[in-house]
């Protein structure tokens, strides 16, 4: 029993089977698969920053990762940057936006700040479409190269198969948990959980609220803007339709699922919930996959309201006191 209550023991089994499982699994549609788990992984951890750590939600994240996506892009292919600097690119400007809008929307308090992230995501949306001299309109972004990775003549490496990407992607999950972790439990980190308890108390003992919630949202919009950068140099084509409001909301429903505030939370609930969808596709026409889809989260929603770690952690609190 204390081998399960373990983290280390967690930790590594976690690692070592995110590192060994496309080698198992052979198909491509499972690597497929696996590679938009990880873009929607670095999503949802980026927004449990947010929503986790400060209690605030956001609806607009896929504008964000549509900035990044779109930058990176651009700057690859048009101004010919390596990509790498292209996603760091990428990043910056969605940081950029993210400073932009937060700084004086996080002034506001609860629904407010819903709403504006909502309506920043439609105009982001508005934005991609109607800027054709830059973002070539509704018809998108065609012929993004593949993403490749150059340190002078020692090392070249071309991402131009699923299982390659993948562990691209997982370098950069790995890259992302251990910044979250370590923010997490810094002064910062515990402050963004004093304003996410009670503001106004954090406030009183001295809390520069506001400075740690902009700081929180833009090193949240700019991992946002990283899953972005990698979602167009793997589907190799990008339009505004990518970046609606849906996939803001199944981001949202995906922290919710998995349980905000943790590590775990959002890697299960987007394996998850990518997957269920996936799935739900592949095998029903597509009407019926999204309602199937839309009862399973209806469901859920209702008999597991505070999310799986919720549930687990509510699971073990009762047996240690048993």
């Amino acid at each position: 029993m204390i081998l399960f209550r373990n983290k280390i023991f967690w930790v590594s089994l976690a690692i070592a089977l995110s590192i060994i499982l496309p080698l198992i699994i052979k198909k491509p549609y499972i690597h497929h698969m696996l590679v938009l788990i990880g873009i929607n992984i670095i999503v949802v951890l980026s927004l449990d920053m947010i929503l986790g750590h400060v209690g605030l939600v956001s609806l607009g994240h896929a504008g964000f990762m549509g900035i990044g996506g779109y930058t990176c892009a651009l700057l690859v292919m048009n101004w010919k940057f390596p990509f790498l600097l292209g996603l760091f690119g990428g990043m910056l400007t969605s940081s950029a936006f993210g400073l932009l809008i937060g700084y004086p929307s996080l002034r506001l308090k609860g629904h407010y700040f819903v709403i504006i992230t909502f309506i920043m995501g439609i105009v982001l949306t508005l934005f991609f479409t109607n800027l054709v001299s830059i973002t070539n309109g509704p018809m998108g972004l065609p012929n993004i190269p593949s993403a490749k990775i150059k340190v002078g003549d020692i090392l070249f490496i071309n991402f131009n198969t699923k299982i390659k990407y993948y562990y691209l992607i997982l370098t950069f999950i790995f890259i992302v948990i251990y910044i979250k972790h370590r923010f997490y439990y810094s002064r910062m980190g515990r402050g963004l959980l004093a304003i996410r308890e009670d503001e106004d108390l954090g406030k009183s003992i001295g809390i520069n609220t506001h400075l740690l919630k902009v700081i929180a949202f833009v090193i949240s919009t700019a991992f946002t803007g990283m899953a972005g950068g990698l979602f167009a140099h793997y589907v190799k084509s990008i339009a505004p339709d990518s970046f609606t409001f849906i996939p803001s909301f199944y981001f949202f429903v995906m922290n919710l699922v998995g349980g905000s505030g943790t590590i775990l939370g959002p890697i299960i609930g987007s394996s998850l919930l990518t997957t269920t969808d996936e799935l739900s596709q592949l095998y029903f026409q597509p009407a019926w996959a999204r309602i199937l889809f839309g009862v399973f989260l209806i469901v859920f929603i209702i008999y597991v309201p505070m999310g799986i770690m919720g549930l687990v952690k509510k699971l073990f609190s009762k047996e240690k006191y048993e």
